[in-house]
């Protein structure tokens, strides 16, 4: 027994450490990822700044030099802490601070190129999709900078500056705004297939274990509530109301909501207020069919018709309306003859 219970102790340790060390090896992958994705940023700043001040000039418009090596400077020395860096915020910090510094482009920008440059980011901004006020405000506080800036390099430059940063501020958005939707999206997916899954068998054991009814009904008016949020993302210009940040809110209401309607809806339908009938059969008849047997074609059609009302009402619970109408009208019409 001794022996026994020292090797089982011994065999212990090791089980933990390995999770331990998986777990870590997992949180480096992800900081390295991060990383990667971070100098690589940084680098693209540099380029972006090179790659101006690189740009042919007239004798007469002098490269700043003295501002061009603070800059490059300053990159060399961001670049440097990212790849120290222990922590994904240092590095989300740093990266972000390269992206500043590549903002300094546009004082390198040759002083005939200035207009020319400015308008391309703007109509670059105006084809990300984002709502037309914005490329619209712009021209209106920039365009008289931009046509004066081989008279005026310094405003041109100043405004170009604004330009590119207005423009790196839509970037981020629109990332930020593709990420979270995509992450909604996939998890709605999984969520939505999985409680279908689920209703399905449900619904299959319910002849034997006739509660379980309930819970295929709530299941499959889930998962249509599911698919209404994913044909219902916010657009992009809803994002920017303060929508994005109060979506996953939204999400549990409209499920909510969509669980509550399947439920009712069903139950009423169940009840019969509303004669409502597909092939001949009402919810009520192929719901008391599909409790009895799912043995032979017929009931598993029936089935259907018990999986596919539910969800149609989680998908939208405007069907309600109609119930709410039908039994009010009724309560009314028996309250004038009485």
């Amino acid at each position: 027994m001794l022996r026994r219970s020292t090797t089982k102790g011994w065999m212990h340790k090791p089980v933990a450490k390995l999770g331990n060390e998986s777990k870590m090896s997992r949180q480096a992958r992800k900081l390295e990822k991060t990383r990667i994705e971070a100098l690589s940023s940084i680098t693209g700043d540099r380029m972006r700044v090179e790659l101006m001040a690189q740009r042919p000039r007239t004798d007469d418009d002098k490269l700043d030099a003295a501002l061009l090596k603070t800059v490059l400077d300053r990159l060399t020395e961001i670049e440097a802490k990212a790849k120290d860096a222990t922590t994904e915020d240092e590095l989300s910090a740093l990266e972000e601070d390269g992206e500043l510094q590549g903002l300094f482009a546009a004082y390198f920008c040759p002083a005939n190129q200035i207009s020319a440059e400015g308008h391309i980011e703007i109509d670059n901004i105006e084809g990300w999709g984002v709502p037309k006020t914005a490329p619209k405000k712009l021209r209106e506080l920039f365009s008289k900078k931009l046509q004066n800036a081989s008279e005026n390099p310094h405003e041109g430059r100043e405004a170009l500056y604004s330009i590119f940063a207005e423009g790196d501020s839509w970037k981020d958005f629109i990332d930020d705004y593709e990420g979270t939707m995509g992450t909604y999206m996939f998890w709605l997916f999984i969520i939505s297939v999985c409680m279908l899954l689920l209703a399905i068998t449900a619904l299959y054991f319910a002849p034997k274990l006739y509660f379980l009814i309930f819970p295929a009904l709530l299941l499959a008016g889930a998962s249509g509530s599911c698919i209404s949020v994913m044909g219902k993302m916010p657009a992009l210009d809803a994002s920017l109301s303060g929508e994005l940040n109060a979506y996953s809110r939204r999400v549990l209401a409209r499920i909510g909501v969509g669980l509550a309607a399947s439920l009712i809806g069903s139950g009423l339908l169940g009840w019969g207020v509303l004669p409502i009938s597909i092939q001949n059969q009402t919810f009520s008849e192929a719901l008391n069919v599909s409790s009895a047997s799912l043995t032979n074609g017929a009931a598993v059609v029936k089935a259907l018709i018990v999986l596919t009302v539910p969800m149609l009402l989680g998908f939208s619970e405007r069907a309600l309306t109609s119930f709410e109408n039908r039994i009010l009208g009724e309560l009314h019409s028996s309250a004038k003859k009485r």
